[in-house]
């Protein structure tokens, strides 16, 4: 266990702050899908937990591999978990997009709402906690807004795109989901002094982002300790 008293705990209030507005948000905009896109609406009841399935089989593979948990009994069980979790949400991912009243655009719309709420985070995030680099504050705001107009274009692609450029939009949605991924993981390392240059330091950012506390000790070294 870490001594806390040796421990400074990155978390702030305005962290939490910007979290909560981030709830709130979420919500609101989930009722405006409903209002706006239903049949996208009762899709993502099926499609994101299915996708965040595909995830954590990915992680657990991961935590499968891992060289401090090799030599462990449940090791077997953590990749079987995740290799299954990952044929199960494909299959259904699959099943799901593939019927008839599903199109492209459908896909589109689930994809562009959550990517959506990401970049307004990015914005929230970048606006209201101090303790990251202000240079990465600005990228992330910079970054938020773009995010949030490629999203709006995505929207309103049938009325202002030609079906044909529909698959451009498609992959300008995933451009725009990697350079958000990099920002927020640039933003994050640098609460530590940390740079997104070194590829081994992207690893941080996961952690970082899963269940992990997040601690500096007295010499300045990240030190992350397993959530109970």
């Amino acid at each position: 266990m870490i001594n806390e008293n040796l421990m400074i705990e990155l978390i702030h209030k305005d962290k939490i702050r910007a979290d909560n507005y981030i709830s709130v948000l979420l919500i609101l905009s989930y009722c405006g899908f409903l209002l706006f896109f239903r049949l996208e609406w009762l899709l993502s009841m099926l499609v994101y937990p299915l996708v965040a399935l595909f995830f954590y089989g990915i992680i657990k593979i991961i935590n499968g591999n891992n060289k401090r948990n090799r030599g462990n009994v449940g090791n077997l069980n953590r990749i079987l978990l995740g290799v299954v979790s990952i044929i199960f949400s494909t299959l259904m991912l699959n099943f799901i997009l593939r019927q008839p009243n599903v199109t492209l655009q459908t896909i589109i719309n689930l994809t562009a709402f959550p990517l959506m709420i990401v970049g307004i985070a990015g914005i929230i995030k970048g606006s209201i906690i101090k303790n990251y680099s202000l240079k990465y504050c600005n990228i992330n705001i910079v970054i938020g807004i773009m995010t949030i107009v490629v999203c709006i274009l995505a929207f309103l692609s049938p009325a202002i795109i030609p079906q044909d450029f529909i698959l451009i939009h498609t992959i300008t949605l995933s451009i725009t989901l990697l350079v958000n991924i990099l920002g927020r993981a640039a933003l994050y390392l640098s609460e530590y002094g940390l740079s997104l240059l070194h590829i081994r330091n992207f690893i941080l950012f996961f952690y970082i982002t899963s269940d992990y506390l997040n601690f500096i000790d007295p010499e300045g070294n990240a030190i992350l300790e397993k959530i109970k």
